[in-house]
Order: structure tokens, then sequence, then C-alpha cells
């Protein structure tokens, strides 16, 4: 069906609880202008990629880092298998809150008070629930995993969802407002400070219980910070309608089912490949099972930090995207949305391959570069994860887009089929190379691979048979022919060792953008010409 000049009214929307924000005008008298919008991209395209930036480097300090500091790619391995089960729910109130408070947000400086006001009200429930819920069900998850250890690390991880769940109130009220800048800088002192206690405690402790209590202390610190910054709800003159928690909730409920659907599609590769691995070495004492597989977890993990690199790039772009095509000057404009969008989808394929190329054409080298010697095994799944994530990176555009335009029910869906294709994907993989005696490692990577592709094809033909909008088949086949000629040269490459991987990455990045020059896929005018998003260059091309 075409796109819709606005949002259809709950009765339009199947059975779907979510009730988008009143099409009337916006909220309070001073409603942010929809020729404010171009200004906004700009501005959200400077702060936002720039905090992503330092909240990548700076993860990545924290996961090159943490494996010299525990000293035991086992310890490592039950870090990350914990931080796994504790991020996915917590990732679910932090997006799902940022993005809902900046939906009803997005009408005026009014609106974004009782945004706040209301939010707050909502995640002392919602978030106290979660994080009571979360520390009840800590057996049952070590249960499944084989490893009771798992149980007090995984409490101690509740704190910490309760905590982000107040947080991002304060950060989806400036998304929504759009004060980047203010977002960006919260986004960076809070990547520091988590950074900074996590390791501290893991240093002196030596213990994973304690580097989840750092993080915790870190997310105290950056609550009262976000306070600070944007400031609790204010009782503010005029006519703005209040917002019921109800309807609030409404819209997040439904939100938050496709980002728990997203965010594990981040880590079921690794909860699979420790619970079937522990099975497969149920034969050997619990000791040792426990170290081999939690040392095959470490190494994976290594693995997918380096694979996540283009999906937390493409992150970025999301919270850009979701308050621009939430205001009402793109939904009354369909035309001028369907560039956005096709634009949108177009730049992050451009940039994930980028990143994917630079990282994937030579993983032993990568993974030598960041990490200890022993988890250099990881070059085996590592090649595949990152266009594993490729696909997850652009799955998550299409949810987005989706989401901002009022279509929840949609993306709850896409969700979940692309949840149990690659769950099942993953499943059979790990187990038929468990059944040949071989290392699950690739083999986990794989059914990801395959999972994610699906679950992207389906995104696509979504897009197009709702929105009329994908990515141009001309682009598609451009960057995959540049990005194979990357690959086929890249064995050549002369340098070895750190440097050589090092430079190689550098190489490998700059031939493919420049392959794309050449093939006219990008060009300068165009380039200058994105400094007005509002303005048609070849990016709209169908």
């Amino acid at each position: 069906m075409p796109m819709t000049a606005s949002p259809k009214p709950a009765s339009d929307m199947s059975s779907s609880p979510v009730s988008p924000v009143p099409r009337e005008g916006p909220v309070g008298p001073n409603p942010v202008p929809g020729d404010d919008l171009e200004h906004s991209a700009r501005r959200g395209a400077v702060f936002i990629p720039m905090a992503k930036l330092w909240f990548m480097l700076s993860a990545f300090l924290l996961q090159v880092a943490l494996p010299r500091v525990l000293a035991s790619p086992a310890l490592y391995g039950l870090f990350v298998l914990v931080s796994s089960w504790f991020s996915t729910l917590n990732n679910v109130l932090v997006t799902g809150t940022i993005q809902t408070v900046a939906y009803f947000a997005a009408r005026g400086p009014l609106a974004v008070e009782e945004a706040k006001r209301t939010a707050l009200k909502m995640n002392l429930w919602l978030g106290g629930g979660a994080t009571i819920l979360f520390c009840v069900l800590a057996p049952a998850i070590a249960h499944f995993e084989h490893d009771t250890e798992l149980i007090e690390p995984l409490r101690a991880g509740s704190l910490i969802v309760l905590l982000y769940s107040f947080y991002s109130v304060f950060v989806g009220a400036a998304n929504g407002a759009r004060q980047f800048h203010k977002q960006a800088g919260l986004d960076i002192v809070f990547a520091t400070l988590r950074v900074g206690f996590l390791l501290a405690f893991a240093y002196v402790t030596h213990s994973v219980l304690w580097a989840v209590l750092g993080w915790a202390v870190a997310a105290v610190v950056i609550l009262f910070v976000a306070v600070a910054v944007v400031g609790m709800p204010k009782r503010t003159p005029g006519k703005g309608a209040p917002i019921a928690v109800r309807t609030m909730l409404a819209f997040g409920a439904g939100l938050s089912l496709y980002l728990l659907s997203q965010n594990a599609l981040l880590f079921l590769d690794g909860w699979w490949l420790k619970r079937l691995y522990s099975e497969a070495l149920s034969h050997l004492s619990v000791v040792e099972q426990k170290r081999i597989v939690d040392g095959m977890v470490g190494v994976y993990g290594a693995a997918q930090t380096v694979a996540r690199l283009p999906y937390q790039l493409v992150l970025a772009v999301t919270f850009v995207v979701f308050p621009l095509l939430s205001a009402p000057a793109l939904k009354e404009d369909p035309e001028r949305a369907q560039r956005y969008v096709r634009a949108t989808l177009r730049y992050s394929l451009i940039g994930a391959v980028g990143m994917c190329l630079a990282l994937s054409a030579r993983p032993h080298a990568t993974l030598s570069l960041l990490f200890p010697p022993e988890y250099a095994v990881g070059s085996r799944a590592l090649h595949m994860l990152l266009w594993a994530y490729v696909c997850l990176s652009l799955f998550s555009i299409v949810g987005t887009i989706a989401n901002s335009l009022g279509r929840v029910r949609d993306t709850v869906i896409l969700g979940f089929v692309a949840l149990v294709l690659t769950s099942v994907s993953v499943y059979f993989s790990i187990r038929s190379a468990l059944l040949v005696g071989a290392q699950p490692l690739r083999a986990t990577a794989f059914g990801m691979l395959l999972g994610l592709g699906a679950s992207v094809v389906l995104g696509l033909m979504y897009l197009w048979n709702t929105l009329r909008v994908t990515i141009p088949a001309k682009s598609v086949l451009r960057v995959a022919l540049c990005g194979g000629a990357v690959l086929w040269v890249a064995p050549h490459f002369p340098l070895a060792g750190k440097v050589g991987a090092l430079a190689g990455s550098v190489v490998f990045f700059v031939a493919y953008f420049a392959l794309l020059f050449a093939s006219r896929e990008l060009s300068i005018s165009e380039l200058l010409a994105s400094r007005n998003p509002g303005q048609k260059t070849n990016s709209t091309r169908s």
C-alpha cells in the first residue's frame, strides 16, 4: 500500500494497542517548525555520529583491555555471557524509552516537559518491574546455560537495568527536542565513565561480579549528570495537553516488543554456543567443561566485538532518522519522506560495507592487532560475523523507519520472524558442527549470517510493499562489485603483522570508496548537496 500522508489512527492499525500521537496541531504555542528539519538533520548528522564514534572507541578500549585485566579467556567469556543477558533487557528499555519519549516530545517545547513527566512515572513501574523480574529469572537463565555461577552477576546487572531506565528518559527528551548536542554530550560522558569504573573494579578484584558493579556505579553518576543537563520536568504556563501514562505505555509496549527481538538477535548466538557446547562436553568434569566452554565464548565474544562495529555506526543513523521522520512535516509529505528513506538506506549500506571490508579482509590480523594471541582463533568466525552484522544494520534501519511512521505492529511481526529464523539457523548450524566433531565458532557465525541475511531481505520487501521504496538496485550492484574487488586483492597485501593489519584496514577502506567514486556511485557534487538534506541528488535514484 502506498505511503499515507499521516499516521493512521489506532482504529485503522488492526488490533495493535499502539496509539500514535494525535494528528492535531503541535502541543503548545511554540511548535518546532517543519522548515527547521534540514537544520536539525545537519546538527544531528554532526553531533550524534561524533558521540557514537566516541562510544565505539571507548567500547573498543573496554573490550580490548578487559581480557588483559581479567587475564583469562574464561573470565572474559563469563563477563560476555552475563552482560549479554542483562543488556538484552537493558537495551530494550533504553532504546524503547528514548524513541518513545522522542516520539511524544517531537511536537514542541511543552510536549517535551510533558513527555519527561509521563515517562518518569512510566519507568517507575516499568523499569522497577523489569528489574525485579530479572532478579527472579536469574536462576532460570543460569539453568538454561548450565552454569550456576551466573546468578550473582546477573542479579547485579539488574541494578543497571533500573538506572538506565531513568537515564534514558532524559536522553529521549533531548532527542525529541532535537537538542542533539546534549544527547551527544551525555553519551560521551557516560561511555567514558563506564569504561573507567568497570576497568578499575575489574583490575582491583579480578572478578566478573565486581566489574558489573563498577558498571552500575557509572550508571548512578550519569543519572545525576543527565538530570542536571536536561532538567527535571517543568511546570510551564500554557495549554500543553498532558500525556497519559497509558497512552505512552501503549506506544512504548509495541516498540519494546520489536526492540526485544532486535536485541535478542545481537546475543542469541552466544547463548546457544554456551548451552550446546556445554552439552557436547558433558562427559568432562564440571571444572574442565566450564573452562573450555567459557574460553570459547570469550573468543567468540572478541569476534563479536569487532563484528558489531558496522552495526554501531549505522545505529547512530537511527537516532537522527527517528525524530525527523516522526515530525508532522515529513509525515504530511510522502515524496519528501521517501527521499529521506531511500537516501538513509543507501548511505547505510555504503558505510556498513566499507567498515566491514576494512575489518574482514584480513580477519586473523585484525583480531591479533586488538586482542591477546589466544583470541586469534576467533578469526574463523569474524569474517562471517561481520557480514551478518551488515545485514542486521540494514534490518535495524528498516525497523526504525517503520516505527517512526507509526507502523509499530508491523515491526513487531518482522522482528519476531527474524528472531525465529536466526535462532533456528544458529541452533542447527551449531548442532551440525558438533555432531561431526568440528569446532563450533565458524558454524555459529554461519548460522547468524544465514538467518540475518534472510531477515534483511524480508525487511526490504516489506518497505517496498508498504512504502514503495528500497535500496536502489544499481547501488546494490555497484557496492557489491567494489567490495568484491577489494576482497579479491586483500590477500595480496604485502605488509604483515600488527602494522600490516592496521595499514591494510586503512588501504582497503580508502580503496573501496575510491572505487565507489570511480563507478559514480558517489560524487563530490552529491556530498556537497547532502549539506541540504531536502535537495534532490542522485541518492534519490530508484
